[in-house]
């Protein structure tokens, strides 16, 4: 099962504006479980910004459907100064260890 993993990073001075945003995109875009689950929604701060990080378990044969999805609410973020998205696809180890051939330990 692949992992989509959404990464933003924005200035703490933009945070009441992306926190507004954020709320419109979630009423907008409330997470639809055909396409997986939400395994993991977080935030940290540093000393100039702020990192969010959403881990998604997609489901089988929806991969493109979270992927259009992603893209149409990271314009909903696109003329905030400072504001970086991407995305990440991830795999569980066991599958990683099956890309050298190997199975796991039991």
């Amino acid at each position: 099962m692949p992992y989509f993993v959404v990464k933003a990073r924005f200035p703490r001075t933009k945070g009441k504006e992306v926190a507004k945003i954020y709320v419109e995109e979630r009423k907008k875009y409330p997470w639809d479980r055909s396409l997986g689950k939400e395994a993991v929604l977080a935030a940290s701060t540093d000393e100039t910004s702020v990192l969010n990080t959403g881990i998604l378990e997609v489901k089988e044969g929806k991969l493109e459907e979270v992927i259009a999805r992603e893209n149409k609410i990271s314009m909903m973020y696109i003329d905030i100064e400072g504001y970086n998205r991407w995305s990440e696809m991830w795999m569980t180890a066991v599958e990683a260890l099956g890309l050298f051939g190997l199975k796991p330990p039991d």
